[in-house]
């Protein structure tokens, strides 16, 4: 995996952590380029074992990600099919992402508004500053939430709650956001980065073939049609992880009443 700033989005490798940093002022729109760049980026970690950890975040104080590029909005809006086709590319990256097999954690520094709040929703921890704001506005402008928003939201907090977000597009706040399970930790600005990397680098210490099979199956249970098929997702990422050698070192250590020495294989 290639590492070094780029135009719009950064990559650096910390030992086992990928930091991914979005740096496109003054919002952090989510412009051609920066589309671009994390698909270049998402490409590089799903084939990536040497990363077991993937942390994204960004600079600037008005947005964590503030979704779709206004300034290029109404050319698009004005050919149906051009719309359609950037649409379908930027739902097709959030899968992507939501299907990265490292566990991954957003460190959301501003607000995180319309696709911001999408973005954030593919991640599986989230850590934010107290005065973040969440929110899904699209209703505002005449839209609704067009990367994930409806469906993910409902998903990760109360389907009553999701659906006032929704319907009429207010924020909530970063406390707020916690209390519903929207997110996991709420800690100062000045310290956030250091709180996901801490968080980030627990995960990458641990075996990564079991991290890796829990949130296989933690996502196939979310996207199965019954508790019997989520049931079944989760036996076939046990059985996977009960293979692995470090399952057998994690055994062993704990007979011996030591700490394990893990392969990540």
């Amino acid at each position: 995996m290639s590492e070094g700033p780029k135009t719009a989005v950064g990559v650096e490798l910390i030992g086992a952590v990928a930091v991914i940093t979005i740096d496109n002022p003054p919002a952090n729109a989510m412009s051609t380029a920066v589309i671009g760049e994390l698909e270049e980026a998402v490409t590089a970690l799903e084939s990536d074992r040497s990363v077991r950890a993937v942390v994204f975040t960004a600079l600037g104080g008005a947005a964590f990600l503030s979704g779709a590029d206004i300034t290029e909005l109404p050319a698009r809006m004005a050919d149906p099919e051009k719309f359609h086709s950037h649409t379908e590319r930027v739902r097709a990256l959030f899968a992507r992402v939501a299907g990265l097999p490292q566990p991954t954690i957003s460190a959301v520094q501003a607000d995180a508004v319309g696709g911001g709040l999408e973005f954030v929703l593919l991640t599986d921890l989230v850590v934010a500053a107290p005065k973040v704001k969440f929110a899904l506005p699209e209703v505002r402008l005449g839209l609704i939430p067009g990367a994930g928003g409806t469906q993910r939201l409902s998903r990760r907090i109360p389907p009553q709650v999701a659906a006032e977000m929704i319907f009429l597009g207010r924020p909530i706040s970063a406390q707020r956001a916690l209390e519903l399970g929207l997110i996991n930790r709420v800690c100062a600005a000045e310290s956030l980065r250091d709180e996901a990397m801490a968080l980030a680098n627990s995960l990458a210490e641990l075996p990564r073939v079991a991290v890796q099979a829990a949130k296989r199956a933690l996502r196939g249970g979310e996207s199965a049609g019954s508790l019997t098929e989520g049931l079944a997702a989760e036996g076939r990422a046990f059985t996977e992880a009960a293979a692995s050698a470090d399952a057998q070192e994690g055994c062993l250590a704990f007979l011996e009443r030591r700490r394990p020495s893990f392969s990540h294989e």
